[in-house]
């Protein structure tokens, strides 16, 4: 047998994983973003003290999480990007569907998470931010009677009030989880539709009044009922476990 395989080398991180975290705090160090290179493959080669083999490796786990794309061309290489709420719904999602999670346990979650959220959107949005969300409430009543129109409103709607509680965290969790929900395929009729907006502008009037206890009150209101729909509604695609390939990953279309 291979000294590798002995149990003392399970404690050890895989060399390539190693590189991975050593590109990354050098891409903090430098002040590198979004659009910025990282080092031409023999510069980083010397860097990181590995071969071409395992400075390939790091780079494909950072392409898999998101963090950079690789660009072809003599001044190709390794582009830094933005990581973004897919990339938090497709790790999700595979840890749930490996854990045996049913759909239901995303539903139980929301209930808990996205009043905090409401909750943190009253005490920290900006005026332009709720003049951008009062926006997509007219963009929603106006797509009430086309779906996919009613959905795009609906999920920027969303995404602008994550963004407002002024919390990363949320603003990268809140349509992740709403993305694997979307992913069993529920579709409201134009009478829910014209429902969740009415407990949508509930929700805002909490927010712009700056009510915390509020909005978080109204935000479990809206959420208690949308998993009770999905319950009475669709309780088999509700207690099925999550498939990961179902849920929306990067770079899938939009």
């Amino acid at each position: 047998m291979h000294a590798e395989s002995g149990a003392g080398s399970t404690r050890r991180p895989k060399l390539s994983l190693e590189v991975a975290r050593q590109i990354v705090q050098t891409m903090s160090d430098a002040g590198m973003g979004p659009g910025d290179r990282y080092l031409p493959e023999a510069e980083a080669m010397r860097r990181h003290g590995v071969g071409r083999g395992t400075y390939r490796e790091a780079l494909r786990f950072l392409e898999h999480q998101g963090l950079i794309v690789m660009r072809p061309g003599p001044n190709g290489g390794p582009e830094i990007v933005q990581p973004g709420w897919p990339n938090l719904a497709s790790t999700i999602a595979l840890l749930l569907q490996f854990a045996g999670a049913p759909l239901r346990s995303v539903l139980d979650a929301r209930v808990v998470i996205e009043p905090g959220m409401a909750e943190l959107a009253a005490r920290n949005a900006t005026e332009e931010e709720l003049a951008l969300m009062a926006d997509d409430l007219d963009a929603i009543e106006r797509a009430l009677g086309s779906y996919r129109a009613f959905a795009t409103a609906y999920e920027a709607y969303w995404q602008h009030l994550a963004e407002s509680s002024h919390n990363e965290l949320f603003a990268f969790l809140s349509p992740a989880l709403r993305a694997i929900v979307n992913s069993a395929g529920f579709v409201p009729d134009e009478p829910y539709r014209s429902e969740v907006l009415a407990r949508l502008r509930t929700v805002h009037a909490a927010v712009v009044a700056r009510d915390p206890a509020r909005a978080r009150e109204v935000m479990r209101a809206l959420e208690e009922e949308f998993g009770r729909r999905l319950r009475q509604g669709y309780p088999r695609q509700i207690a099925q476990v999550m498939t990961w390939s179902d849920v929306r990953h990067p770079g899938d279309p939009g």
